[in-house]
């Protein structure tokens, strides 16, 4: 996972933002070795930052296990975020209706450098259902949240946003540039994103464009395609109409 900073910014930082985002994406811990890799900087560079950062709490090091994971600072800095935001706190109030309403799986995510980042999911009550890794980023083009945070955007740029060709990630996926933004031109018609099986096979995806507090997000819900029909279209629909109104009038 090479990390996706501006290379010209200050090494140390960036370094360190690069181990922020490693250890995020994983839930068992890194290793010094690991972390080096993925960061993509020798042991003597990382050594002293890490054993700074496990100092002051930013990090945790398992002396047995060896690994790095996430601090309690990191932990408590997240919460202070969501606190003074009161932003993740009604989206998940309205992500519980959502999935109350139509039974299905819906995530919350935003536009980091291109890709989609997850950053919040309520579980579908069901024994089959379909979830995302929060903290995870996938590619905008193929997946209904991209799609309905980018129909927001005027073409310009989104064409010098996205890295083209596009990842290829199912037979479905949108190939051409053209072709998204035909895709774009029509959520803004109707509302609605769709990823029909672009990013997994026998994944179905809707999705909503959401402004809030100066942002924009993508509210969206995932159904396994052999439950995906005309009638759990029409519900998941206007499940997430009804949260889009909802978050988009309260301030």
């Amino acid at each position: 996972m090479p990390s996706r900073y501006n290379p010209a910014g200050h090494r140390s930082t960036l370094r360190v933002l690069s181990i922020f985002e490693a250890l995020s994406a994983t839930k068992s811990g890194l290793t010094m070795a690991e972390i080096c890799r993925i960061v993509g900087a020798p042991k003597s560079s990382l050594f002293s930052i890490l054993h700074t950062m496990a100092d002051s709490d930013y990090v945790s090091y398992d002396e047995t296990s060896g690994r790095y994971s996430i601090g309690l600072k990191t932990y408590l800095l997240g919460k202070a975020f969501d606190r003074e935001s009161g932003g993740l706190s009604s989206f998940e109030t309205a992500m519980r209706k959502v999935v109350a309403s139509c039974g299905e799986t819906c995530q919350l995510g935003v536009l980091d450098h291109g890709r989609v980042l997850y950053i919040s999911r309520v579980d579908s009550p069901q024994h089959i259902r379909l979830s995302s890794e929060i903290g995870k980023t996938l590619p905008a083009h193929c997946t209904a949240i991209g799609k309905a945070i980018l129909s927001r955007w005027d073409e310009e740029s989104v064409r010098s946003l996205l890295p083209f060709p596009f990842e290829k990630t199912t037979e479905h996926a949108v190939k051409h540039i053209d072709d998204l933004m035909r895709q774009l031109e029509e959520v803004r018609r109707c509302g609605f994103a769709y990823d029909h099986q672009e990013m997994a096979e026998g994944v179905e995806c809707i999705a909503v464009p959401i402004e809030k507090g100066g942002r924009l997000y993508g509210l969206s819900v995932s159904v396994p395609a052999y439950r995906f029909d005309t009638e759990v279209q029409n519900g998941v629909e206007h499940a997430l109409s009804d949260a889009r109104d909802q978050l988009e009038r309260v301030s």
